[in-house]
């Protein structure tokens, strides 16, 4: 029984703390958010940290889609829609848009950073050395097949020039 009470305990000590939400509330506050943003307002640094947390955690996202495919796809009779259904709906797929373009513009900038240090890397003094260095063992070796084709040519005409 003792045991029992312990795991009880452990498990609130874990879930202490966290609050769980629904997908509305996670969709009205991507939206309340990027709303702010668009009309001039600063985001927190923690706010866009769980916007682009946000745009990453999959599960998240399923929902949002989830969310939005059962207002789009709706089944019962069309005069029983009401306003907070359309608001709903709506309110879903702004939020999925809206990750969306998070998403892509942190991956645009992940792909400019990379061909930046790409670039800083093709451009640098050490590369520059190694493709001298790499030019010059390529001459070396070139310059040895030819004494080598060169030495084979005379070694032949020289076993010619005794056989006749």
């Amino acid at each position: 029984m003792l045991m029992g009470d312990l795991e009880a305990m452990r498990l609130h000590e874990i879930y202490e703390g966290i609050q769980f939400t629904n997908v509305m509330d996670v969709a009205e506050r991507i939206v309340e958010l990027m709303r702010s943003r668009k009309f001039g307002k600063p985001m927190s640094a923690a706010d866009w940290q769980w916007l682009k947390l946000t745009c990453e955690n999959q599960s998240v996202l399923r929902k949002l889609n989830r969310a939005c495919s059962r207002y789009i796809s709706y089944s019962k009779g069309w005069n029983d829609i009401d306003s907070e259904f359309l608001r709903s709906g709506s309110l879903c797929a702004e939020a999925v848009n809206y990750l969306r373009e998070i998403k892509q513009d942190l991956d645009d900038e992940a792909k400019t950073a990379v061909l930046q240090a790409t670039d800083e890397v093709m451009n640098s003094e050490e590369m520059a050395e190694l493709a001298k260095q790499q030019a010059y063992v390529d001459l070396q070796n070139s310059y040895e097949e030819a004494q080598t084709d060169s030495a084979k040519r005379v070694g032949a005409l020289a076993d010619m020039a005794v056989d006749i």
